[in-house]
């Protein structure tokens, strides 16, 4: 009984402390965010396999990223208007999460939708995932808002940690009870279950997040909040597209966002198909890569910070180079020790890759005009997430127009390794010019 006193006073006590209060909030909301990111998001191996065993073909596999990116375009500029023009900054938040909570329940429910499930499938995806691919988009506006400057770091550092260990426990968990299922309807039960479980969780969030304090907005801060409308839009794009630094940064950087999500839906096709990998061997091959990555983290940190952020992004792509050949040097291993094989090989080779997000913001950010900056980032965005949509289908499309066999799936594989060798050529020659301009 005293220990229970204890603890239930050292927890009021923290509860009563405004910035512990705030990092408790900020850490319980990653965790439960992260949940939906782990199992239900258009990249996470969870929703590639609910489509599989709902019996969908290739070039619906391909469909996934296409349907919730493009989701995601059409909600992200009315969600940014929406979230600035808000009276507080958590409305817009609650409001998407507790949509997606929504969402995450019909898109459990799909298996039982009949004949016409597939067509349901992808429109619960839609509503689901593009909306969490906004959500994350609007967060860091929202995090700003209700953070004290002095206090971001701790705050931020937190909630990666949650976040750290749900990515890690997550998909082994959901991985170890699919692999305990071998008929088809065992499997859909299990994944409508994790649906159904993040549903909840997306629910819970909303009222977490309803929960953090501040981010109240006073009328003078409501009436300088920007708007945007079709002539800003066309003003912002003229003004990217006579910025000389913007094309220095954009046109290389898109190349290279084209050729690394041209192999996203193929990558999946090629472990499941080509590798072998089991459903546990791919929440493992999900697991490590995140702990290796966070172990390089702060070596790659330090990496920027001395040599930095352009030597950083190329240091990045030429391990993102790396894959497909990897990919092709695995489908020749024996099938028995192919995925352990893969697994190790991936995860040496997807470490590097930790360090992309960080500079690439960065790049963004010393590329963009002063002006109407809030806009040409957001437009930057967009047309990124456009890259996210189209080139994994258009890959899976190039995949069956090869002939959808092993022959096709090294051959694609041995395009996507010259496509990147020669987008990193491109990145690594106007980077070189970026001094001068």
């Amino acid at each position: 009984m005293t220990l229970f006193r204890r603890i239930s006073s050292g927890l009021s006590s923290t509860l009563s402390d405004a910035h512990a209060r705030l990092i408790l909030l900020f850490g319980a909301e990653g965790l439960l965010l992260q949940f939906a990111v782990s199992l239900a998001s258009a990249s996470s191996f969870c929703t590639s396999l609910y489509a599989t065993n709902l019996g969908a073909t290739d070039s619906q596999i391909g469909m996934i990223q296409l349907v919730s990116n493009l989701a995601a375009v059409i909600f992200l500029l009315p969600a940014g208007v929406a979230a600035d023009r808000a009276r507080s900054a958590k409305t817009l938040p609650v409001c998407m999460l507790a949509f997606q909570g929504a969402m995450l329940l019909l898109y459990g429910t799909v298996p039982a939708m009949g004949e016409r499930r597939m067509m349901f499938y992808f429109i619960f995806l839609a509503l689901s995932a593009g909306t969490l691919v906004t959500y994350n988009g609007i967060w860091q506006a929202f995090f700003g808002d209700v953070t004290p400057i002095g206090q971001r770091s701790r705050v931020y550092a937190f909630r990666n940690r949650m976040i750290f260990l749900v990515a890690t426990v997550a998909p082994l968990v959901c991985g170890a009870m699919l692999s305990a299922r071998p008929d088809v309807e065992g499997k859909l039960n299990v994944l409508r279950g994790v649906f159904y479980f993040c549903a909840a969780l997306s629910l819970i969030n909303a009222a977490v997040v309803a929960r953090i304090p501040g981010g109240r907005r006073a009328d003078a801060q409501l009436a300088q909040a920007p708007r945007i409308t079709p002539r800003a839009v066309a003003a912002a794009l003229g003004e990217l597209a006579r910025s000389r630094r913007f094309l220095t940064y954009f046109i290389p950087v898109m190349l290279f966002y084209l050729t690394w999500h041209m192999d996203w839906s193929m990558w999946y096709i090629g472990q499941i198909r080509y590798i072998g990998m089991s459903e546990a061997q791919l929440s493992v091959y999900s697991a490590v890569c995140n702990i290796t990555q966070l172990a390089a983290m702060s070596y790659f940190v330090r990496v920027v910070d001395r040599r930095g952020v352009q030597r950083g992004f190329l240091i990045g792509a030429v391990s993102l180079a790396f894959c497909p050949a990897c990919m092709l040097a695995c489908s020749l291993v024996p099938a028995g020790p192919r995925p352990t094989v893969f697994i190790l090989v991936m995860c040496l080779v997807f470490t590097p890759q930790c360090v992309l997000n960080l500079c690439l913001v960065q790049l963004l950010l010393n590329a963009v005009p002063e002006r109407n900056r809030s806009l040409c980032v957001s437009l930057n965005m967009i047309f990124v997430t456009l890259s996210s949509a189209l080139m994994p289908y258009l890959g899976v499309r190039l995949y069956e127009a090869l002939g959808s066999d092993l022959r096709a799936f090294r051959l694609f594989f041995l395009i996507g390794l010259l496509a990147r060798c020669a987008t990193t050529l491109i990145n690594l020659a106007f980077m070189g010019r970026k001094s001068s301009v």
